[in-house]
């Protein structure tokens, strides 16, 4: 059984029986909860905070929120360095890029990629409909 290819197959179908509101808020949720499962863990490292960078991005240019180096340190409580390395790995896979019009780029920085957010949307959805009650 090749997970890996079930979920790549998966990420293309978006489920429309959940609205991007809901999308954002789950995934606004879920970037809250990572954040506040290492206050509560102080001792252990929980993963990579790329994860929790890219749902920041994805929800960011949604909520209009900025999604510069600085914004997205505060947000995630992480240094400069360690989001910039991060920023760096998502461009480099192409999962966002560098928003080049000159009218928003001063705030939104980093876009997520159109196929990024259709993963995320499909992640969402398995999520809201494995979830007992949101």
């Amino acid at each position: 059984m090749n997970i890996g290819r079930e979920l790549e197959d998966r990420s293309d179908e978006v489920d429309s029986s959940h609205s991007d509101g809901v999308h954002l808020n789950f995934a606004m949720h879920i970037a809250d909860q990572n954040r506040l499962r290492s206050e509560y863990f102080k001792d252990l490292v929980f993963g990579d905070p790329v994860w929790d960078i890219l749902l920041d991005i994805y929800v960011s240019e949604e909520m209009d929120r900025p999604t510069t180096v600085k914004a997205i340190s505060n947000r995630q409580d992480k240094s400069r360095s360690l989001c910039l390395r991060c920023i760096d790995y998502l461009l480099e896979r192409e999962a966002i890029f560098e928003n080049r019009n000159q009218y928003t780029m001063h705030k939104f920085s980093f876009l997520a990629s159109d196929k990024t957010k259709q993963q995320i949307a499909a992640w969402l959805n398995n999520c809201l409909t494995k979830a007992p009650q949101i």
